[in-house]
């Protein structure tokens, strides 16, 4: 109920603002107009400032509204010093374009060319505070009168009056001070938090509060330009956030792209709200790239030898399943390769076993340079290794010459006077005779063993 409350409270504001000035342009000379808000009241001050909350406009070009929003958008400021005593006239402020003091110019400046002798210019600004209990609280800005003429005390009456009875409106309406506060609450918390968070409103982002921008590494302007709004997300994440209705209500994780083109994991959280009394959506952003990094270490590691690199006996076990299902349903043999190192507890003896673990992660390299991309290498125990062959039924013993060769290449120029091979022994899976994993293990070992005792024969 209090939410309902606060939005119409909020469209109340809205429609005084969007009633001055249809009411301007179509009881007054003036074509142009521009009714704002101010989230906190301004004073003549040379350094006073406030930022605009909302506006409403009439009369202007589809460019001028796009430029105005992206003004309230990108957190746009006004200065006290256009409501200066020099400038007053009647109870309107009248600043001359050729009088104007450095950075007071029209922000949306006339497209008509005034040509009449002391008349109206281009530059020139005419504004007509918004007063509550003695405050600005706003401003009517007009532009384009259609006789061309400077205002005078006289001239002004209609308009001042019809900024009256706004300014008693919002009064009366007494939403002003929920408005502000709404909007004063709405930034310490935003620029306080944690998370980084975007306010999306028609496909665009209207709000970014600093978190988000350095998150990003973008500067919060460009995050207000950026169209589509989900465009920093990843290519393979933006099917979640560019449809007509997003995934509200649920968190979930995605990669975005920096400015800098590194990449960041988020959580991502988007939920409904209002902002400026329309509907839109709040996207908060939390950094988990850490997070991310050390499960995907921890992962690494439970299916890795931490000696030599190679994959271990647990991500064998688990995997070589999903290639027989693989292969089942294509119909395409694999081959199981099991290799145990000859000589090798020379090594341990000899050398010791510091060494012996650099021969195993040296042999480790050697295999796995002598395989494909798409082959994989497990350190099965000890010094025994698997190799498994995916779409392999042929050729297999090309690969066991290569092996052994390289093996014992790098035996004689790295181990002198120790003799190190390798015994190889392997199984194919077939379509046609679809054996169990378990008979392909004791297959290869049994033909390994036979390697074994034909060498040591010799």
């Amino acid at each position: 109920m209090l939410k309902a409350q606060g939005v119409e409270q909020v469209q109340q504001v809205q429609g005084v603002l969007d009633q001055l000035v249809q009411r301007v342009v179509e009881q007054t000379p003036f074509q142009r107009a521009v009714a704002s808000l101010y989230a906190e009241p301004l004073t003549p001050a040379p350094h006073s400032e406030a930022r605009v909350i909302t506006y409403s406009a009439h009369g202007l070009t589809w460019e001028d509204e796009r430029e105005l929003r992206s003004f309230v958008d990108h957190g746009g400021t006004v200065r006290g010093a256009k409501f200066a005593p020099e400038f007053r006239l009647g109870n309107s402020y009248y600043i001359p374009g050729d009088k104007a003091p450095p950075g007071l110019y029209p922000r949306i400046r006339s497209r008509r060319r005034f040509v009449q002798p002391d008349g109206w210019r281009a530059e020139d600004l005419l504004l007509v505070p918004l007063r509550v209990r003695g405050q600005i609280i706003g401003q009517l800005s007009v532009d384009d009168p259609a006789d061309g003429a400077r205002p005078t005390p006289a001239s002004l009456r209609g308009l001042e009056s019809l900024a009256t009875m706004a300014a008693l409106a919002l009064r009366k309406a007494r939403v002003l001070e929920v408005l502000q506060e709404r909007y004063q609450l709405f930034h310490f918390l935003a620029e306080r938090a944690i998370a980084g968070l975007l306010v999306v409103q028609g496909g665009r982002i209207r709000y970014a509060n600093a978190q988000a921008a350095e998150l990003l590494g973008y500067r919060r302007e460009e995050l207000l330009d950026m169209v589509p709004w989900w465009q920093f997300f990843h290519p393979s994440e933006r099917a979640h956030f560019s449809g007509e209705k997003l995934l509200t209500g649920r968190e979930l994780e995605a990669q975005a792209i920096r400015r800098s083109g590194d990449t960041v994991w988020l959580k991502v959280r988007i939920q409904v709200m209002d902002y400026q009394a329309k509907p839109a959506f709040a996207v908060q952003l939390l950094d988990i790239s850490e997070r991310v990094q050390t499960e995907a270490l921890l992962k690494e590691r439970a299916i890795r030898d931490p000696l030599t690199g190679l994959f271990n006996r647990y991500y064998f076990e688990e995997t070589v399943i999903t290639e027989l299902r693989r292969s089942q349903r294509y119909k395409r043999p694999f081959t199981i390769l099991m290799a145990d190192l000859a000589g090798f507890k020379q090594v341990n003896d000899r050398l010791g076993h510091q060494e012996g673990d650099r021969v195993l992660r040296e042999v480790a390299q050697l295999i796995r340079a002598q395989v494909r991309q798409s082959d994989w290498v497990v350190r099965y125990g000890g010094d025994e290794f698997l190799i498994v062959l995916p779409e392999t039924g042929s050729n297999v013993e090309a690969l066991v010459q290569r092996l052994k060769r390289a093996i014992e290449e790098w035996a004689r120029e790295n181990l002198h006077g120790i003799s190190l091979g390798v015994d190889v022994g392997w199984a194919t899976w077939t379509p046609e005779a679809n054996p169990p994993i378990t008979s392909l293990l004791e297959e290869a070992d049994a033909h390994m063993y036979e390697g074994k005792r034909g060498r040591e024969a010799v």
